[in-house]
């Protein structure tokens, strides 16, 4: 009889984060759950250690890398239960969790998809889910003056990152719950997304399919941010990939809009980059200097970010 959770981890390169996730899964009657572990190409002997530790988790490695959306969707799709759990290598779930999602999907026969109250290590709340970009959330983000606002007194009161209380659209795939039968009906994750907007992505095809989607109240994941992309050149300094980031946006937007809604993304973005990177050029001597040379290599990952966008223009 197929279980009735599977939980899903894809990994690169993080073996420590790997073990200590498999470790905080909580133990479920025999038969009730599986646990696969995609190793995509690492060579840090993750799959060694989780053998040694773990014999009974099932391991399948992925020789060479083909990335995580990929890797996610090996896993989702070897697994059997009637609801996947796909969760990133660095992230620990809380011991009440599982026992809250498998409630939230025997309470609503067309939840599809369910997501969690995200927690940095220190216990901040993290962006756990959203609504469909806007143009103004989009030059938020390009601009940084989305991290401006955190700082903002009050601001997590007025905009809970969790999520839990407001509609959401989509909810982030670093613990990220699918109804098996929602997940064949979408046909998985895009694999023409790099590394960002496939849960996005997902989640709005899933909710365009009938099914609805949520953040599940008390459902949490501590999850650390970054662990794989944040060692990739180009990384920011808080482990995000704006390159990345930025074109698989307007990979989604040519995806859900077309050439026209592709190159206004593209512009936004464009103009909230230049207006971030203008404004530290402007900063950069007034910084201290033993953080300048740290100023100026961020500085050149925007620019990075910037040219990278000028590509995908051209390929829409």
């Amino acid at each position: 009889m197929p279980p009735r959770l599977s939980i899903v981890i894809p990994t690169h390169q993080t073996r420590e984060l790997t073990l200590r996730c498999v470790d905080a899964l909580p133990a479920c009657p025999p038969g009730s759950s599986e646990v696969i572990v995609v190793d995509d190409g690492s060579t840090d002997g993750t799959a060694e250690a989780l053998h040694r530790r773990h014999p009974t988790v099932k391991l399948i490695a992925l020789t060479p890398s083909r990335g995580f959306t990929a890797a996610a969707n090996v896993g989702m799709r070897e697994a059997r239960g009637e609801l996947l759990f796909l969760l990133n290598s660095d992230t620990e779930v809380e011991p009440t969790t599982v026992p809250r999602l498998l409630a939230a999907f025997d309470g609503n026969p067309r939840l599809g998809v369910a997501g969690v109250e995200l927690r940095f290590p220190d216990g901040r709340p993290q962006w756990s889910a959203g609504r469909v970009p806007t143009s103004l959330w989009l030059f938020a983000l390009a601009s940084g003056m989305a991290r401006g606002l955190e700082r903002l007194p009050g601001y997590r009161r007025l905009k809970p990152e969790g999520g839990a209380r407001d509609r959401v659209d989509w909810v982030c795939g670093a613990a990220m719950t699918v109804r098996r039968e929602a997940w064949l009906a979408v046909s998985g994750f895009d694999e023409r997304f790099h590394f960002y907007c496939q849960d996005m992505d997902l989640c709005l095809r899933v909710a365009a399919a009938g099914w609805t989607v949520e953040v599940v109240s008390g459902a949490r994941v501590t999850h650390l941010a970054g662990a794989t992309i944040g060692r990739r050149p180009g990384a920011a300094r808080d482990r995000s990939h704006p390159a990345l980031l930025w074109t698989d946006l307007v990979r989604w937007a040519a995806k859900r809009g077309g050439p026209r809604h592709a190159r206004d993304t593209a512009r936004v973005l464009r103009l909230g980059g230049a207006l971030r990177v203008g404004a530290r050029r402007l900063i950069v001597p007034f910084v201290p200097p033993r953080r300048r040379e740290t100023w100026k290599r961020e500085t050149r990952v925007f620019q990075q970010a910037l040219a990278a966008l000028h590509g995908e223009r051209r390929a829409h």
